[in-house]
């Protein structure tokens, strides 16, 4: 396993661990892993999840932090 990989998974246990009612594919999603293409038209909404192999595994980390920091942000509103 790569020390990515291992990052990855930490993050996703701490999220899961704090928020167990939610299903294992909507903390993928939630935490910014799984993402939706773009649109440029915003009325006409593109629910197709993006292709993500060629991210690499610190973009998906950075990711996971950025959704982090912004749950916590909204906690302290």
């Amino acid at each position: 396993m790569k020390k990515e990989h291992k990052i990855i998974l930490d993050l996703l246990e701490v999220y899961l661990e704090k928020n167990q009612s939610q299903r294992f594919g909507q903390a993928l999603f939630n935490l910014g892993i799984n993402q939706f293409q773009e649109t440029t038209d915003p009325r006409n909404p593109n629910y197709n999840l993006r292709d993500i192999h060629n991210d690499s595994d610190l973009d998906i980390v950075e990711r996971i932090k950025n959704q982090l920091i912004w749950f916590e942000s909204q906690k302290n509103k």
